[in-house]
């Protein structure tokens, strides 16, 4: 922000919120990494979500060291419950979030701050790398190499134009707009936002939501976020059920809230998007050896056929060559499904389209 003389104010305070259950292997490092940062008026939340290991010892040791740190240990609720009972104390002008196994760079939030105050957003984002647990001691140079090797570029846009891209068919910029913890809010973005407590796939809950709050976003592709790809990954683990449900919910919980704001141009955005994940989904599922493999692609099966139904009248809204191509494979896969019952069939010819 900036005073009526124009300086820049550097007292903001940022309240960076990381749940923490299990992950005693990356705390210290991802912590460090919080601690570590040029921006200094940091308030770091640390939530214990009921640990098992000694994450929990950790996070007291950590709140000895660093006065900026607060520390909660509650019972298990899952990652929304843990976010949820830190924004209750947050006391930040601005609101960043790190998961416990990941890591920033030293200058993530000193960057995203300037980026705001610079294009007067109400949202900044950086771009995130993945990496694998043999690499956590180098997450700070490999994020500075990545960077060398590009033009650093940044890109405004309203959060509707955000919520376009999120709904788009492409995958790689729909991870980085949707996800929570590349960005840094203003605090009155998320004054009426309750994560799902219980559910996978919270961001994707939640994110449509403050994005249609926002006027500016400034979105820019420096790396700024190591996102580690732990073997305990939820999203590496064999698809569950629930993953399967919660997921495709997320879709319809965004394509109620705009049916009641009257946007039908996101909305058919949103059910080429959920068929879309029907279709990924299986070929995912079809890949494993799990034993319950065809009651979960028979699950996803229904909700395909079920909600392609729903698809009458939404042509005028699907403008782009693509998102035309996604709907003609869409058609060819419900034709083919009535008779044959093999979705994950197309999983390769739409990854060839959406790549």
């Amino acid at each position: 922000m900036k005073h009526k003389n124009g300086r820049e104010r550097n007292m903001d305070k940022i309240s960076v919120i990381v749940p923490v259950y299990n992950t005693e292997k990356y705390l210290r490092k991802c912590v460090n990494s919080i601690i570590n940062q040029t921006y200094k008026n940091l308030e770091i939340i640390l939530v214990d979500d009921g640990s098992t290991d000694d994450s929990g010892v950790i996070c007291d040791e950590l709140l000895k060291e660093d006065s900026r740190i607060k520390v909660i240990h509650k019972e298990n609720g899952g990652l929304s419950s843990a976010r949820n009972r830190a924004m209750q104390i947050a006391t930040g002008d601005f609101i960043g979030f790190v998961d416990s196994d990941d890591c920033i760079l030293e200058d993530f939030y000193k960057y995203l701050y300037e980026l705001i105050n610079k294009y007067e957003a109400d949202i900044a984002e950086g771009d995130f790398l993945r990496i694998s647990d043999e690499n956590i001691d180098k997450v700070q140079k490999l994020l500075k190499k990545r960077n060398d090797e590009i033009n650093i570029e940044n890109v405004v846009c309203s959060g509707l134009e955000a919520l376009d891209i999120i709904y788009g068919i492409e995958e790689t910029p729909y991870i980085k707009k949707v996800v929570v913890w590349n960005k840094l809010y203003k605090k009155e973005l998320l004054k009426n936002i309750i994560f799902p407590e219980g559910k996978l796939h919270e961001d994707e809950f939640t994110t449509h939501k403050i994005l249609y709050n926002a006027n500016k976003i400034i979105s820019s592709n420096k790396y700024i976020y190591g996102y580690m790809q732990t073997q305990n990954s939820i999203m590496r683990k064999e698809i569950s059920k629930k993953r399967i449900n919660d997921n495709l919910e997320a879709s319809i919980h965004a394509l109620r809230f705009f049916n009641e704001n009257k946007l039908p141009n996101i909305e058919a955005k949103i059910m080429l998007r959920y068929l879309e994940n029907c279709i990924e989904l299986s070929g995912k599922i079809n890949n494993e050896e799990s034993k319950d493999k065809q009651e979960k692609l028979d699950i996803i099966e229904r909700k395909f056929f079920m909600f392609y139904n729903n698809l009458d009248g939404i042509e005028k809204y699907i403008t782009s060559d693509l998102e035309k191509q996604v709907l003609k494979l869409i058609d060819l896969a419900y034709n083919e499904l009535i008779e044959k019952h093999n979705l994950y069939k197309f999983w390769n010819t739409l990854s060839e389209i959406i790549k």
